[in-house]
């Protein structure tokens, strides 16, 4: 890819209003993967329904984005991105305005996946969107604004749905979308432009029908495996039945010659590095939000507006300091960034480990933030060095194959976390099928468990600390190599200018 240098503007930049749009979309499909968590046991008690069924009202709208999500790339390319967009959108609101309505537990569960269904390419298509609207090498400069869905979303589900239920009604954390919906729509259709078309765009069928085994099957086995366990009939067939999909899904897609997600992204190495870095950062990310919403209920005994509220300062430190390595990418490169994010997630991560039921808020507020910090040096900086590796006419592809990654990242977090707290419980002698929400369980055998999970998030930060030493952005190499050799041309072989800072 030809790294075009880019022109500094002065006064306010026009791109700003069609990005914030696509931004709006983005944030509010990821933000409801995660706002209903908190509200879950007003909505059971209302409808008068267990666990279970409630399980379901989140594990259907994840189910139902894994479905869609590889799509994205096809319907881009044969309806138009900006037609697409408003489509989803709306398909989007109007699940939205469904599920407040809701009557009963199946009526939200259908409800929600109809929200799905629309919230599911929002996130990607507004990424492929932003793409057409900016250079590679202004990425950096525009950080801040593309990495608002996927830091915050999480973060602040939390915080917002504990308000929003504590102090009014779960059915609000839905009709809140219905105004901002319909902003977003109409902003979507005057400020959008529409991409070309291609008419020979083809479905892969077949990529289609496993893929619509193996992501949904797989999202609902770990879903259900961190809830019943690993050695379940039910969640194992669900995992059996998405790894057999997957295997197949791989070798179909590999022999396609315009497959539906574009695995071939894989073979460059530094694009399968950059994506495995995000990996387990990104893991940490998910896994924190739902161990430390856990452990501030129930060993703190907080409720859900407080525990929201310690996530907070996360989201706050993590949007001021991507903005920072915004303006630091094009400067010192992805490498500082993305080591010093991920040296200080491994640091924040053995401290949790120190905190027991006696520590102060204001330690917890502080740690919170120091997560903050390293997510926002690394979470865009890698993702900058994966998609500056894919060609202009892939990149619906490319944000469509990293955001199902993403999506099956959340649901292995809680998987793998709620194991590890499970087989804590037992190293330490518990009963069988004794878990942290048991009724009576002992604090220090709680809290003991919990150190066990903070320990294992340090220990893979630190795996994403050594390989994030490898990176290397070959866009941003080339444009420095340019103004090296025009600089020094210029100056009759002296030092060369400043690189561009973005």
């Amino acid at each position: 890819m030809a790294a075009a240098p880019t022109a500094h503007r002065t006064g306010f930049d026009p791109r700003w209003l069609p990005l914030g749009v696509t931004t709006i979309g983005s944030f509010m499909s990821i933000l409801d993967s995660s706002i209903v968590n908190i509200a879950l046991p007003s909505v059971l008690r209302d409808f008068h329904s267990n666990l279970e069924a409630g399980q379901l009202v989140i594990t259907s709208y994840l189910m139902a984005l894994a479905v869609v999500i590889p799509l994205t790339g096809f319907l881009a390319e044969r309806v138009g991105m900006k037609r697409l967009y408003i489509i989803t959108l709306v398909l989007f609101t109007a699940g939205s305005a469904l599920c407040g309505f809701a009557w009963d537990m199946p009526s939200l569960i259908g409800f929600r996946v109809v929200q799905g269904l629309g919230g599911g390419m929002l996130q990607p298509l507004g990424m492929a969107l932003v793409f057409t609207l900016i250079t590679p090498l202004e990425r950096p400069y525009f950080m801040g604004l593309l990495g608002i869905p996927m830091l915050l979303g999480p973060i602040l589900g939390p915080t917002v749905g504990g308000y929003i239920t504590e102090y009014s009604h779960w059915r609000a954390i839905f009709l809140i979308n219905i105004p901002i919906g319909g902003v977003g729509i109409l902003a979507a259709f005057w400020l959008l432009k529409e991409t070309a078309i291609r008419h020979d765009a083809r479905l892969d069928l077949r990529g289609f029908v496993l893929s619509a085994f193996a992501f949904p099957s797989l999202v609902l086995g770990l879903s259900l495996a961190s809830d019943q366990g690993w050695t379940q009939p039910v969640p194992l067939a669900l995992i059996g039945v998405s790894l057999v999909a997957l295997v197949a899904f791989v070798r179909v897609e590999l022999g396609q010659r315009d497959p539906m997600l574009q695995l071939r992204l894989f073979l460059d190495p530094m694009f399968r590095l950059a994506v495995g870095i995000q990996w387990i950062g990104f893991f940490s990310l998910f896994g924190l939000n739902f161990v430390l919403s856990l452990f501030l209920q129930l060993a703190h005994h907080w409720g859900a507006a407080e525990t929201g509220l310690a996530l907070l300062p996360m989201g706050v430190m993590s949007f001021i300091t991507m903005n920072l390595a915004g303006r630091l990418y094009n400067r010192v490169g992805p490498r500082p960034l993305a080591a010093s994010g991920l040296l200080v997630l491994s640091v924040t991560s053995l401290l949790w480990s120190f905190v027991d039921a006696d520590t102060g808020i204001v330690t917890v507020l502080l740690l919170a933030g120091g997560r903050g910090i390293a997510l926002g040096l690394f979470s865009q900086t890698v993702q900058m060095v994966a998609y500056n590796t894919v060609q202009d006419g892939q990149m619906p592809r490319a944000t469509a194959l990293v955001n199902v990654t993403q999506r099956i990242n959340g649901g292995l977090s809680a998987a793998v976390l709620t194991t590890i707290l499970s087989l804590s419980l037992a190293l330490q002698g518990a009963a069988a099928h004794t878990s942290v929400t048991t009724a009576g369980l002992p604090l220090p055998e709680m809290i003991r468990a919990f150190q066990d999970a903070f320990y294992f998030m340090a220990g893979l930060s630190v795996v994403g600390f050594v390989l994030s030493l490898f990176l290397r952005d070959r866009v941003l190499e080339a444009h420095h190599a340019t103004v090296h050799l025009e600089a020094t041309r210029a100056h009759g072989g002296g030092e060369p200018i400043e690189a561009l800072e973005g």
